[in-house]
């Protein structure tokens, strides 16, 4: 009991007085020391980093209006390109347009060509017979088929009076079939129950124009063409040969 009570005397027992002024000075001289910290990092910002940043921004704003024209300059050229686009496709088409015109006299130029050099072939032929004539027959095939075709038939006449001419015509067409000679007539070839109308009435000259069918293992060989005037005059005929029908030039 006794060494209980000694060794809790042995224990010195120390009492400090706490100052508050003390303690405020303390935390002034921290606040303060902060603060001049802050002071510190402020200048060296300044003389470090503060100077390098007016190029910067001087640059950035040279930047932003090189930006700014380079977009002024965009805008105009594609204003330029529109336009130019614009003007080329109002060419290209007028540069159509011409080229079909073009075209168009081109085949009108043709034609009458063809027509002068029709006329004049009529006109020799005219001047080396009297009367009416036969003056051409053409053909030509139809489509894909084989069988079928379309022909031209060209009536002219030279008379001093110059009257019209008045009549009918008969086509036959002569080949072999199954090895036998066969003459077959317009209402033939043609699928029809009558033969069709071939009639005729014309001044100078006159084109007729239809189409034939030519019947499986048929081999033509030429076409008789018959003019019966009205008035009872003579018949003329005139044949031609398949090869000679079939010609593409307009030769008589």
């Amino acid at each position: 009991m006794s060494k209980s009570s000694s060794n809790a005397r042995g224990t010195p027992l120390v009492v400090t007085r706490i100052d508050p002024a003390s303690v405020r000075r303390r935390r002034g001289i921290v606040l303060l020391l902060w603060l001049v910290s802050l002071a510190l990092m402020y200048v060296a910002c300044r003389l470090w980093l503060i100077p390098g940043v007016g190029p910067l921004q001087s640059q950035l704003r040279e930047l932003r209006l090189a930006h700014q024209q380079l977009l002024e300059q965009q805008g105009a050229m594609q204003e330029q390109l529109s336009v130019q686009t614009s003007a080329r496709e109002v060419a290209e088409r007028a540069l159509e347009d011409l080229r079909q015109a073009l075209t168009q006299r081109q085949d009108e130029v043709a034609s009458l060509r063809a027509d002068v050099s029709f006329y004049q072939r009529l006109i020799e032929s005219g001047a080396q017979q009297a009367g009416l004539w036969v003056h051409q027959f053409r053909l030509r095939r139809d489509g894909d088929s084989g069988n079928m075709y379309r022909y031209r038939l060209t009536l002219a006449q030279n008379l001093k009076r110059g009257r019209n001419a008045e009549g009918s015509v008969e086509i036959k067409l002569t080949g072999s079939s199954d090895g036998k000679l066969v003459k077959l007539d317009l209402a033939e070839l043609t699928g029809a129950e009558a033969a069709p109308d071939t009639a005729y009435a014309f001044k100078y000259f006159q084109q007729l124009e239809g189409t034939i069918l030519l019947p499986t293992a048929f081999e033509p060989s030429a076409i008789e063409i018959a003019m019966r005037p009205k008035d009872g005059a003579s018949t003329v005929r005139r044949e031609f040969t398949w090869a000679e029908a079939n010609q593409e030039d307009d030769e008589s």
